[in-house]
This record gives structure tokens, sequence and C-alpha cells, in this order.
């Protein structure tokens, strides 16, 4: 489902105190725009299936907006996350490589989390960057992982006691933090083909850690459609899988709430990861 809603709060002649939060995939790209000052979403944008002549038209129409900041959340290529203590900048490139693999000629990209103290490192490919420098030469790049390990955090730390996991399921990865008391205990990524996979996974985990499947509780980042095959599957083996809720640091206006959830929902965690 593709969905637009531009609030009547947003001011295109205030434009310098919004804040663009851009997501692209090979065949996704969404955005919200965020009020930097009264911490408030004016805007959302989900276009799936996205051709390239659309991506540049969109690209053309959003740069020619003054916002004050520009971040890219990419899901391209597995990450690596690493506590901020062990980064070292000259070793950045030999760290990934140990986790992931990404051509010679990739840039290899530091996120920091300042709020849980922790890097994320990922690979960018020139021909990227230079297709995104005409639209957005200072994009901020990020990866959506990074989102998707702090809303489960927050989350590990707001309900009870019980393990947390948040996933992030692409065409070919899952991505999957787990938090058990509130601390990290895995952020890693497993290669999927088909529903049984990700079941399998998830089931190995509570497996290797010890937890039972009833109590462990798990979000996902995706649309909140519950027809979709894989929620249907997993719901058959975890009881408390839910779709990851809206951040409550946050305001929405009353007509993007009311649709928010037809967009992947860890876009609105995108601002904590640069807090």
């Amino acid at each position: 489902m593709d969905i637009e809603i531009i609030s009547d709060e947003f001011r295109l002649q205030q434009a310098n105190r919004y804040s663009l939060w851009l997501y692209l995939s090979d065949n996704d790209c969404s955005f919200v725009i965020l009020d930097d000052t009264l911490k408030l979403f004016v805007g959302i944008k989900r276009v799936s299936h996205i051709s390239l002549t659309k991506t540049i038209e969109l690209f053309d129409e959003l740069s020619a907006i003054p916002f004050s900041r520009v971040s890219m959340a990419l899901d391209a290529q597995p990450s690596l996350m690493i506590p901020t203590a062990l980064f070292r900048q000259e070793n950045k490139r030999n760290l990934l490589a140990f986790t992931a693999e990404f051509n010679e000629e990739h840039e290899v990209i530091e996120q920091f989390i300042p709020s849980l103290s922790m890097v994320n490192l990922f690979a960018v490919a020139p021909s990227f960057k230079s297709f995104i420098a005409p639209y957005f030469p200072k994009a901020n790049l990020i990866h959506n992982s990074s989102a998707m390990l702090i809303a489960a955090a927050n989350l590990s730390r707001s309900v009870d006691s019980n393990p947390t996991m948040g996933i992030r399921i692409t065409d070919n990865h899952l991505y999957v933090c787990v938090f058990d008391n509130g601390k990290l205990i895995l952020s890693n990524y497993f290669a999927i083909k088909t529903c049984d996979d990700i079941v399998y996974w998830l089931l190995r985990l509570c497996e290797q850690f010890g937890f039972q499947t009833s109590k462990v509780r798990i979000y996902f980042q995706g649309v909140d459609n519950l027809l979709d095959e894989r929620i249907v599957a997993l719901k058959q083996h975890f009881a408390k899988l839910n779709l990851l809720p809206l951040p409550d640091m946050f305001q929405l206006t009353p007509e993007i709430k009311a649709e928010a959830k037809e967009i992947f929902t860890d876009l609105f965690y995108l601002p904590i990861c640069e807090l």
C-alpha cells in the first residue's frame, strides 16, 4: 500500500525547522518529516515497488526543500554492532570484513549510537553515494538496524523483565537483536529464503538462550498487515508477537497517527539514532 500524508502543520517557508528521515531499499522508499522544535512528525510517505524513475522524481521534489538535516537509512548490507569502547577508526574495515562480505571499493561507514554507547559499521558502494550526492550532498548515512536496536532497547526496559527481541525482515536477511533484563546479548543477521527459515532461527535463539517461547516478546518492523504469511507463521510459535509500537518521545499529528502503521514503524525511531 502506498501512502502520503503531509500535515497542515508543515510550513514550507520554515523548512529549516524540519528534518527529513529517508529509508531506501531495493524496492521500497519511505520517509518521515520531523518538526525538530516540537518533536512532532508532520509528514510520512511510503512508495512500495518503486522504480528508479520514481525514486529520482521523489528525490528531485525533496531536495528542493531546505531541511535542517537529511538522514538516509539503508538496508542494503548486513552491519556490525560493536561497543563504542572497542571501536578503532583504523580497524573498522577489518572488523566489518570479519562478519560481512563487501567489495574492496566500498566505503565503510561508522554510525555512532550515543544512547547505547554502540557503533554500527556498514559498507556503501561508491556508485550509491554518487547517485544521491546531487540531491542530498550532506546526507547522513545510517543503517536501519540501528532504529530497531534502539526501539528494542527502549521496550526491554519499559514493560517487564521477560526477554525482548526486535526483528527486521528483508528479502534475504533476518536481523535480530535480543535483550535480556535490559541488556543487549545479541545483534546478528541470518540468511533467509522462506518463512520456515525465520521461524527456525528464532526458535534456535530461544533454545540457545533458554527462553520460553510463550514469554519472549518479539517486535517486528513491518507494515501492520497480519495476513502477511511471515507473521502468520511466527504467530503459531510466539504468543507475544507484536508490531513495533510508535516511540513515546515524539508526537504525531492526528491524521498521521491514524495511518502510521501503514508504513514501517521503525522509521519513527530513526531520529533517536542521533540523540
